[in-house]
């Protein structure tokens, strides 16, 4: 004679279906929600703001290297970051002087590519290949060129460091143009003309076309080209 299951069983049973049912339901919740909340991470990750990065290895006509100029674009803010590190052997040009800094368009394939620089020949053939100051518009006079920045001083051992920040470009658009330090101080253009004591008279138009292209900053003494890169 079979025994009949008593009510206790039964609601055993039951119970035990139900929270078999209850733990296999939470099982599938906890694996959506975990799903979910790696693709959230990953989209978060994938919209994330781009960092770019730019640097330029100088160096001198001779292919001596003098350091690097690094130009970082951080995607909250509305400046370039520039980190300048140089160290110029002994003789290559003046210490303990400012020397002019810039930014040079590169983009006139009939001067050459790049920097080119033969260190037998006058030091005023030197790098002429990255052309003349890059510029947005080609009406801007020296000081508001795109690439002006500010000078570099010599320290006695030849070294120079410094960092400054920019809002002139970012380092996507100078991607193949020319860093140029050279030989002599930057006057910005800033030379007052006139007919006054305090003032000084051009000698000939090609002076004064001259200081508005260049700054007066002299021969062109490091180059080196602008590679950009994503982090």
């Amino acid at each position: 004679m079979n025994a009949q299951p008593s009510l206790f069983s039964n609601r055993l049973r039951k119970t035990s279906g139900s929270l078999s049912t209850l733990a296999i339901v939470l099982v599938i919740l906890g694996a959506i929600a975990i799903l979910g909340f790696g693709a959230l991470v990953v989209g978060v990750r994938a919209a994330a703001p781009v960092e770019t990065i730019g640097k330029a290895n100088l160096a001198l006509a001779d292919g001596t290297p003098i350091g690097t100029v690094v130009f970082v674009n951080e995607p909250k803010e509305e400046w370039t970051v520039v980190r300048v590190e140089l160290n110029v052997k002994p003789g290559a040009t003046n210490v303990r002087s400012f020397h002019g800094f810039h930014i040079h368009a590169n983009d006139t394939v009939a001067n050459g590519i790049d920097c080119q620089a033969d260190p037998k020949a006058p030091s005023s053939t030197w790098f002429v290949s990255a052309d003349g100051h890059w510029k947005r518009d080609p009406n801007d006079n020296h000081g508001d060129h795109s690439g002006d920045m500010p000078s570099l001083y010599l320290n006695r051992d030849g070294k120079a460091r410094s960092e400054f920040t920019i809002d002139r470009f970012i380092p996507g658009e100078i991607f193949n143009r020319a860093v140029i330090l050279h030989a002599g101080p930057d006057n910005f253009a800033n030379i007052p003309l006139g007919l006054l004591p305090t003032q000084y008279t051009a000698n000939s138009s090609d002076a004064i076309t001259a200081t508005r292209n260049t700054g007066n900053s002299g021969d062109r003494i490091a180059c080196g080209t602008i590679d950009v890169t994503r982090n």
